[in-house]
């Protein structure tokens, strides 16, 4: 998730590609790579992301134990997560110069004292300086998964395989915390458990190797790069994630505003998350043949009215099926901008940034969202949210429009 080669490495492949590829099976041919290796490195990335899936229960708790409040919640979101895409920035080069099992061991290891030290963070100074280091500690070791699956055979394969296989985790102990876990240990007991998580990752660092650039091709862009349509295009992926980030994050807490029960809480946002995987794989099995241009301008007008749902949730039923179909569209338009990104701009360095921009994006959303919550009315994050939606579709279809009447469409 940086910029530069990098960031490819952990942005769903061209859905086209990996339906063509899924003919021969789900799992992508890795030549002389070491699969322990790989499912090291990918162990690692999923102890880092966890606190995605999780966080709105986590940030939940700690508001329920009045250790901090609900508009506060949504910054603390934002620092954390931004702070993630920093470390990750720094993490991909940092470990390929070398050395890279110590390196993500200790990280690892860090990581888990900071995630225990929630213990002692019982004011908002501290809470927000402990988040924040663990996010940046959370993206350095990333940067081991984003380095292996990078300089692999089969980088679009093994990192669709790898966003498919780190979302389930999440969806377990989404569920899991507010049914069973923090009603008898409290908000410190979820971090505990990141910190064991970190933990077993800083054992599974020992089994990495040395990673090496592939040789470079020889080949060199043609035309201009940076086009106003492409940076449009780039603003409404942000505009998307931030969106996405900004009601994500106070999907837990609308649900208390609406006294709807805890254990309905727990499965509706497990239920997203693994609605996230059935999308990703929908696109990449069979959903790949859907013209990209169209689906990336519908999309955000389609998660829009489900964020707009949320909001408005009446009843217990009406929550759950728009929070589950919320994680349905979460990752699966990512490879129709994809494509779109690649349709626009060959050469492929403006769709190498877009993890970057997607982390960016899903780091300010609940910042932006936290303007709009009062005490005890959270709806005025998911209103915020929509319209973010609403634009980031605009924003789409201006942009594409601008770049094809001067270029025909290709297929």
């Amino acid at each position: 998730m940086t910029p530069g080669s990098d960031d490819l490495a952990v942005s769903p492949a061209p859905a086209g590609v990996a339906a063509l590829e899924l003919e021969s099976g789900l799992m992508p041919e890795t030549g002389g790579d070491n699969w322990i290796v790989i499912g090291s490195s990918m162990l690692i990335g999923t102890a880092s992301l966890m606190i995605l899936g999780i966080q709105p229960v986590l940030l939940g708790a700690l508001t329920q134990e009045g250790r901090i409040s609900e508009a506060a919640l949504g910054r603390l979101a934002t620092v954390e997560v931004l702070a993630l895409a920093i470390g990750s920035a720094i993490g991909a080069r940092v470990l390929r110069q070398g050395k890279i099992a110590l390196k993500v061991a200790i990280g690892c290891a860090l990581l888990a004292v900071f995630n225990v030290a929630i213990y002692i963070a019982h004011d908002p100074v501290m809470l927000f300086v402990t988040r924040g280091v663990a996010g940046l500690l959370e993206g350095f070791i990333l940067g081991a998964a984003i380095v292996v699956i990078t300089h692999s055979r089969s980088p679009d394969r093994l990192n669709g395989l790898f966003l498919a296989l780190q979302t389930i985790p999440q969806a377990f102990l989404a569920y899991a915390l507010p049914v069973s876990i923090l009603p008898r240990v409290g908000a410190d007991g979820g971090f505990a458990i990141l910190a064991g998580l970190a933990a077993v990752a800083a054992l599974a660092a020992f089994v990495l190797t040395e990673r090496h650039p592939p040789k470079p091709d020889g080949t060199t862009a043609s035309g201009k790069i940076w086009t106003l349509p492409v940076i449009g295009i780039l603003i409404g992926v942000t505009l998307q994630n931030a969106a996405i980030g900004g009601a994500w994050d106070y999907a837990e807490r609308i649900a208390v505003q609406f006294h709807i029960p805890a254990g309905l809480v727990g499965t509706a946002l497990s239920a997203s998350l693994m609605f996230q995987v059935v999308g990703a794989f929908a696109v990449a099995w069979f959903a790949w043949r859907l013209p990209f241009r169209i689906v990336t301008i519908l999309g955000p007008l389609c998660q829009s009215v489900v964020i707009v749902l949320i909001a408005s949730a009446a009843t217990p039923s009406v929550y759950f099926g728009a929070t589950a179909v919320f994680g349905l569209f979460w990752l699966a338009l990512n490879p129709f901008q994809v494509r779109l990104l690649i349709d626009m701009e060959p050469s492929r360095q403006a769709v190498m940034v877009g993890t970057a921009i997607t982390l960016f994006g899903l780091s300010a959303g609940p910042l932006i969202s936290s303007f709009g919550v009062s005490v005890g009315d959270v709806r005025g994050a998911f209103w915020i949210s929509a319209v973010m939606m609403l634009l980031s579709s605009i924003t789409f279809a201006v942009s594409m429009a601008a770049h094809y009447r001067a270029k025909p469409a290709t297929a």
